[in-house]
C-alpha cells in the first residue's frame, strides 16, 4: 500500500504549483510517472527492483505481468514497457513523453477484472471520436487524429502477416512523414483486445488534462486553459484515483484454519478403580 511518507512527497511535489488544463492529451506532455506507478502499487503491484537505482521493475499479483519503466537520455526509445509473463506473451512499450494518462489507460485495464470477451477495436473506438480511419484490402489500418498530429497504423507484413500497432505523435506531419517527433507507442499483435481498447479510449479522451506551468510544450494544436492553482486539484485526483486502484486490490489469501490440539483419550473407568502398582523391591 502507498504509505503517508509516499504520500507526503507526492503532495509537496504538487502542491502549490500553478498550471493548465491542457487538450488534446495526445499533445500534453508526459506528466508525472506517479500516476502509474502509484496507482499499479495501491492495486497490488509488488516492487522487485533496486530502490537506489533509476529503474522501477513492479509485477502483479498473479505474476501474470510485469511493467518496467526505464528512464533513457532517448526520449523515442522505450522508458516504459509492459509484458506479460505467461499466455501469448505480449508487450507493450511507450517513449518518454507519451503522456501519462494514455499509458495509464492500458495499465489500468490489468488491474480491473478481465472481461469475459473483447475483440481488438482500436481503430473503431479513436473513430467515433472524429480521428479519420482507413483501410486497405490487405487487412491494414491507419486513423489519424483530428489535428493531424497522431496516428495509429497496423501494417500487413508479407513475410510475418498482420503487425502490431504503431502510434506516433508530432508536431506536425508534411509530405514526408513527421516533423518535430514527439512519442511513439507500440503493441504487439498479441496483445489482448481489451487492453488495446482501454489504451485507445484513454488517448481519444476529449477530457483536458492538467500539467504545470513550464512542462506545458505550446504548440500549434495545443488548447492551453487559464492558468491557475493546480495543485489541490492534481492532488485530491490523485488520491481518488488511489482508492479506486485498492478497490480491485487481490484480498490476502486466507490462512489454513489452526487444528485443534489431539484430544486427550478419556481414562476408563475401570482402570482408575484399579489400585496403583505395588513397588518392586531392589535386587
Amino acid at each position: 500500500m502507498i504509505d503517508s511518507r509516499q504520500l507526503d512527497a507526492f503532495n509537496d511535489d504538487c502542491l502549490g504549483k500553478l498550471g493548465s488544463p491542457v487538450s488534446p492529451r495526445h499533445l500534453a506532455g508526459p506528466g508525472d510517472p506517479r500516476h502509474i506507478t502509484h496507482a499499479l502499487y495501491a492495486a497490488g503491484w509488488t516492487v522487485h527492483s533496486d530502490p537506489l537505482h533509476p529503474v522501477i521493475r513492479m509485477k502483479s499479483p498473479d505474476r501474470e505481468h510485469e511493467l518496467v519503466f526505464k528512464p533513457s537520455p532517448h526520449h523515442f526509445h522505450g522508458w516504459w514497457k509492459v509484458h506479460s509473463t505467461l499466455g501469448d506473451n505480449w508487450y507493450a512499450s511507450f517513449s518518454g513523453d507519451v503522456p501519462v494518462e494514455i499509458i495509464a489507460g492500458l495499465t489500468d485495464a490489468l488491474v480491473r477484472p478481465t472481461p469475459d470477451s473483447a475483440s481488438d477495436d482500436l481503430a473503431g473506438i479513436l473513430a467515433e471520436q472524429g480521428w479519420k480511419h482507413t483501410a486497405d484490402g490487405d487487412g491494414g489500418h491507419k486513423v489519424v487524429s483530428p489535428d493531424r498530429t497522431t496516428v495509429a497504423e497496423r501494417r500487413v507484413s508479407p513475410s510475418m502477416g498482420l503487425c502490431g500497432w504503431e502510434v506516433e505523435a508530432a508536431r506536425n506531419w508534411g509530405p514526408y512523414g513527421p516533423e518535430g517527433f514527439l512519442w511513439r507507442v507500440a503493441l504487439d499483435s498479441r496483445a489482448p483486445g481489451h487492453v488495446l481498447n482501454a489504451m485507445a479510449t484513454a488517448l481519444c479522451d476529449p477530457a483536458p488534462v492538467l500539467r504545470p506551468r513550464f512542462e506545458i510544450d505550446e504548440g500549434p494544436h495545443l488548447h492551453v486553459g487559464r492558468e491557475v492553482g493546480i495543485g489541490t486539484r492534481i492532488v485530491t485526483a490523485h488520491r481518488n484515483r488511489l482508492t479506486e486502484a485498492r478497490r480491485h486490490r487481490p484480498a490476502p489469501p486466507r490462512s489454513p484454519p489452526l487444528r485443534a490440539p489431539f484430544p486427550h483419550a478419556a481414562a476408563d473407568p475401570q482402570l482408575a478403580s484399579l489400585p496403583p502398582p505395588a513397588p518392586k523391591d531392589p535386587p
